[in-house]
């Protein structure tokens, strides 16, 4: 008897971990998931084991920490949000404000843990009085793609020694928005600068460098702040020549912008002084446009600051040299935010299917853009059954979406089996009332409609082709018709 109890465990978790959501925990803000607080949800999570936790749309009025100042933590951390722009981690305080707060105090977002991916998230700040931290990151070999870090001054700080990555992401901010002593690499972001300041980075100290010697190019390379392919952009309301790309915060700073191109906020000179700190500053570029992709003039850049040569740039400053300097840990973000493949579906009544994907854990069901649901399996059923068009994004271990593949045909035509349509000369009739019916030509110009009713007066319609189609409860039922006038 023990064993058959034995088995029947054994059995009842396998069947569990079969059906079982590729997420830890699920977090909306309507009372949805698991939980409504994403700091909540992350206190939950445990130590030294990826937890992927997925975020529903809406806005978190929060402030979120992994680990502290004195104690990192141990949580391997995946934050993967809905859609992007969709999730938003909100916090309105500067460090002026009462009680005199440090960043720490003030910071939307901190975080004190290693290896944590983000995917689909805003963190903002939305003080413009100071300085004001949405994000801050203190640990190490820490990935953002699709993410947004949007506040008006010291928006983003790096801290010093740790390696992070920001993928096809939007940075925001007016003065120093991009700030501190982190080694970082920014791949085809935007940088948008908004009205009321004047700097973009103002990166401290280096941990490390490039002697001059070593380079083609003449100059030391503080290993800092690195952007690449990336759009330097501002509002509207940002006058021509009143930015520039940084100024130096502490000695040995360095800042890049390679294959980049500039707005017309861009300053003739390019960069700017702070308190004598450019004498030990390495400010580059390499190949920069204007946003038409046109060479932009550099002739009249500040003198301390230098055009990189080509093989510095192959050499140097690519992520695999730059942040093996820092650590013989292995950090390679670039494949870390490869996409898994999308599925390919198909949808058969109420029933989404799809072909299993490589190194997929799991799979995102979406309806109109908007999520329903995730499972581990390659099939779903909407309970709901009403029509839409359906996607689904692969996920993989670490939390990496995929490009949605999505339905060839929504699920528009699902059978009420107890509608019952009959017509005579000038009149349709149901056997009951419905909460809409739609009369629509074949070519799906509608040319009726009405609403609780049971019946469908069609006096003045032209004999024809065509089609009702009928909505209630959830439900969609389409049945066509060969009317005749005479």
């Amino acid at each position: 008897m023990r064993n058959k109890y034995l088995l029947f465990a054994l059995f009842l978790n396998l069947v569990i971990t079969t059906q079982a959501a590729p997420f830890r925990f699920v977090v909306a803000a309507d009372g949805t998931g698991d939980y409504t607080s994403i700091q909540t949800a992350l206190n939950a999570c445990p130590d030294n084991e990826r937890s992927i936790v997925f975020v529903k749309n809406g806005i978190y009025d929060e402030q979120v920490a992994l680990g502290t100042k004195t104690t990192a933590s141990k949580k391997l951390i995946s934050l993967i949000g809905e859609s992007y722009g969709g999730v938003i981690i909100t916090h309105n305080q500067y460090r002026a404000s009462s009680g005199s707060p440090t960043y720490e105090d003030i910071c939307t977002v901190k975080l004190y843990a290693n290896d944590f991916y983000a995917e689909n998230i805003t963190i903002r700040n939305l003080a413009t009085a100071g300085m004001a931290e949405a994000l801050y990151t203190a640990g190490d070999r820490q990935t953002f793609k699709n993410c947004q870090v949007l506040g008006y001054q010291d928006a983003y700080r790096a801290k010093k020694s740790a390696r992070s990555y920001f993928k096809n992401s939007l940075l925001q901010g007016a003065v120093d928005f991009i700030y501190a002593g982190g080694t970082v690499f920014f791949d085809d972001c935007t940088i948008n600068c908004i009205k009321g300041g004047g700097y973009i980075v103002a990166p401290e100290d280096c941990v490390k460098s490039v002697a001059a010697t070593a380079t083609t190019t003449g100059k030391a390379l503080n290993l800092e702040f690195i952007f690449r392919n990336c759009n330097i952009t501002a509002n509207s309301d940002v006058a021509d020549n009143s930015f520039t790309l940084g100024r130096p915060w502490n000695i040995n700073s360095g800042a890049y912008y390679l294959n980049c191109k500039l707005g017309s906020h861009i300053k003739a000179a390019g960069w700017t002084t702070m308190g004598g700190n450019e004498t030990t500053a390495s400010f580059g570029e390499y190949n920069s446009l204007d946003i038409n992709g046109n060479p932009v003039s550099t002739t009249g850049r500040i003198s301390w600051s230098f055009q990189l040569a080509k093989s510095d740039v192959d050499n140097f400053l690519n992520p695999a040299y730059v942040y093996a300097q820092l650590s013989t840990t292995p950090y390679d973000p670039v494949s870390l935010c490869v996409s898994p493949s999308k599925p390919s579906i198909s949808v058969s009544n109420r029933t989404i299917s799809w072909s299993p994907v490589n190194d997929a854990v799991g799979y995102i069901i979406y309806k109109d853009n908007a999520y329903v649901g995730s499972t581990t399996a390659t099939t779903y059923t909407d309970a709901s059954a009403t029509s839409g068009n359906y996607s689904v994004r692969s996920i993989n271990v670490m939390g990496v979406l995929s490009d949605a593949g999505t339905a060839p045909s929504a699920l528009s035509n699902i059978p009420m089996t107890d509608i019952k349509v009959t017509f005579n000369k000038q009149l349709i009739t149901l056997n009951r009332e419905v909460e809409k019916m739609q009369l629509f030509t074949v070519t799906g110009n509608m040319i009726a409609q009405n609403s609780n009713e049971s019946s469908f007066d069609l006096n003045n319609l032209i004999s024809g082709v065509y089609l009702l189609k009928i909505n209630d409860k959830g439900l969609n039922f389409t049945k066509k018709l060969t009317f005749s006038a005479y």
